[in-house]
């Protein structure tokens, strides 16, 4: 499982089992970048709800690929993939399914609004 949060929030993260990724990431910016190869079930429900990140996991035998977005209030999480979203699909209608789609646009609302918090403010 990968996180991308606020360094000041790294300890959230490492508490769970995370650590850098990179090790050359600069020491002062003010994103970094974590990974857990063990995580379980992607962290789920022990994810912080109070800071913003944004999360991706790989499928497994046991879940799907996910991503998920913080904004420090609202938590969305979304199936998805490398390449991009799933999108769950109704045949009878031949269009995506209203809750997919509902689903989707609440994760990129939520993704947007942590991803201002993460930019320096001027």
């Amino acid at each position: 499982m990968q996180v991308t949060c606020r360094r000041q929030d790294i300890s959230r993260f490492e508490a769970l089992g995370f650590h850098p990724e990179f090790t050359d990431t600069p020491a002062d910016g003010p994103v970094v970048e974590l990974i857990d190869t063990g995580a379980d079930y992607g962290h789920a429900n022990r994810l912080p709800t109070d800071v913003p990140f944004l999360a991706s996991h790989d499928a497994t035998a046991s879940f799907g690929a996910r991503r998920i977005a913080c904004d420090g209030s609202r938590i969305a999480e979304v199936p998805a993939t490398n390449e991009g979203f799933i999108v769950e699909w109704d045949a009878t209608k031949n269009s995506p399914t209203t809750a997919s789609v509902a689903r989707l646009r609440r994760y990129i609302a939520i993704l947007q609004r942590a991803q201002e918090q993460f930019k320096l403010k001027g």
